[in-house]
């Protein structure tokens, strides 16, 4: 009787272990996805609105919460800032609106974002992966570069 039943399930053991193979063939021949392309620039003239938020490192609070949106259309390039200190007593949020221009640095190739007057001049790369990194006074990232990132919404 053992016997039996073992032959009457040879076949469905068989056409099980056909399609695991078939499977894992499938698998095997399945496109590999690649890296996700770097995000670029808008193209000059192109109207476009980007948004990217982050908490910022803060010398005296437990960090800022930052949301930074650049918009570019028939009224020009503008930018809003909203800004929350993490912990800090008092008044903690704040708004800025102002112009944006983009700047390229000779030799290197990057896309940089200054904020106008209105925000301290404050500059922010954007990464191969679409985050904007903080810029120093200088135009150079600070140290602990990952930690002054805004990630794109």
């Amino acid at each position: 009787m053992k016997m039996r039943t073992f032959r009457g399930l040879l076949p469905f053991i068989l056409a099980l272990a056909l399609l695991a193979g078939c499977a894992r063939e499938e698998g095997a021949q399945a496109p590999v996805e690649s890296a996700p392309e770097a995000v670029l620039a808008p193209d000059d003239g192109e109207d476009f609105e980007l948004s990217w938020q982050g908490v910022l490192p803060c010398a005296d609070c437990e960090g800022i919460e930052t949301r930074l949106s650049l918009r570019r259309d028939q009224d020009g390039e503008r930018f809003e800032l909203q800004e929350t200190y993490l912990g800090a007593e008092g008044e903690n949020v704040f708004a800025t609106t102002g112009e944006w221009r983009l700047e390229s640095p000779e030799g290197e190739g990057a896309t940089v974002y200054r904020l106008g007057p209105e925000a301290g001049g404050l500059g922010f790369a954007l990464q191969p992966d679409g985050s904007l990194q903080l810029l120093d006074a200088d135009g150079q990232p600070p140290e602990g570069a990952l930690a002054f990132r805004l990630h794109r919404l």
